[in-house]
């Protein structure tokens, strides 16, 4: 009997040395291991140190703090963002962080709920606007990527009904002139990124043929495309943890009747071409297209035709950008996130007013709020 309990007493403190062991080998190795500033996979910055000061240590801040640096710099840890998702797919769940896996090798962001006060501020907003300048708004609204791949969600996957939603958006603002985008674009997903939530140089040529339809009166030009980059790992890539995902391809959009570009931000920097060719080497290479986010851009095109465009926009029309600029002179690309000055003043009466959004973000985004 005493032989069997020394043998119990002995494989318990064993096995308690080799837990202790583990834990304090993890956070040994977890502290020596170098830090990085940003994950590549993630497309963000990672938690710097927390301060040590008796201030920040009552405050209570301190243990929050370290925890988030703790977990940012945990070692490996795109291994076990990745082994969590794998884990979950092997599991049959259809999603991860709210991204589903699609077929092809296709993630997709939900689009399940947004609030109602907002959409209706947003329009409202558009309508006061175009009435105080005494204008017409062209409206156009692309849905989401779920949308577009809707034969190819997991069984079980529930979202808003799009097509029921802009119909919606679309009686409240009749005043304005309504660009159908989907009359042109079929639920396709090879109209959008596998691995972003933009859609691509096919989606958004359909959206330039829509315009053009619509609003411009007259066909559209042809275009064709050169593939410029092969790894781009977009947005979905990195939220959903799926870091086996093969990446998109990045095209330059080149017209059949060349012409030149060039194009001013707010910040001071300029291009002398619709592309940010230095973008390429950066993890969002989406940003290829007009350098990406900035509060205010000025196109400045060789077409003289006198044709002037102001587009009220988020960065679904980044890409939209070397189609329409075809078709104009001049345009200003306003961010309302970022601008929050009067836009009234960035347009007379020749130009073209344009709303040109997402579906998904123009019904939660409150920054039409800023514009005046």
């Amino acid at each position: 009997m005493k032989r069997k309990t020394l043998k119990k007493s002995v494989v318990s403190t064993v096995n308690i040395i080799a837990f202790v062991g583990l834990i304090f080998g993890f956070s040994i190795w977890n502290a020596l291991a170098p830090k990085k500033t940003v994950s590549w996979n993630e497309n963000r910055t990672l938690a710097s140190p927390p301060s040590l000061s008796i201030q920040h240590i009552l405050s209570g801040r301190f243990d929050d703090d370290f925890e988030t640096w703790f977990s940012d710099h945990f070692v490996n840890r795109d291994f076990w963002i990745e082994l969590k998702s794998l884990t979950r797919r092997a599991s049959l769940c259809i999603e991860n962080n709210e991204i589903y896996f699609a077929r092809g090798e296709r993630l997709v962001s939900r689009f399940a709920s947004f609030r109602q006060e907002t959409l209706d501020a947003n329009i409202d907003r558009i309508q006061e606007f175009a009435a105080e300048n005494h204008v017409q708004a062209n409206v156009l609204l692309v849905p989401s990527a779920v949308w577009g791949a809707k034969a190819d969600l997991p069984f079980g996957a529930q979202d808003i009904n799009q097509d029921a939603l802009l119909k919606e958006i679309q009686g409240k603002l009749s005043d304005q002139k309504w660009i159908p985008i989907t009359d042109t674009m079929t639920r396709d997903p090879g109209n959008y990124f596998r691995t972003d939530h933009h859609w691509n140089e096919k989606g958004a040529y359909l959206g330039y043929e829509a315009i053009c339809r619509e609003v411009l009166g007259r066909q559209p030009q042809k275009f064709v495309t050169e593939c410029v980059n092969e790894n781009f790992s977009g947005t979905m890539y990195s939220k959903s943890g799926a870091f086996w995902t093969k990446p998109d391809r990045i095209y330059r959009i080149l017209p059949e009747k060349p012409f030149t570009a060039s194009v001013s931000f707010d910040d001071g920097k300029t291009l002398n071409s619709l592309y940010s060719e230095e973008r390429l080497q950066e993890k969002d290479k989406y940003t290829f297209y007009i350098d990406g986010n900035h509060a205010l851009t000025s196109i400045h095109t060789s077409n003289e035709n006198h044709r002037k465009a102001l587009i009220i926009k988020d960065s679904y029309s980044h890409i939209l950008m070397p189609y329409l600029a075809a078709e104009y002179e001049e345009l200003t690309l306003v961010d309302l996130r970022y601008y929050h000055q009067p836009v009234s003043g960035l347009m007379d009466e020749t130009t073209d007013l344009y709303f040109i959004y997402s579906l998904d973000n123009f019904a939660e985004d409150p920054s039409l709020a800023f514009l005046r």
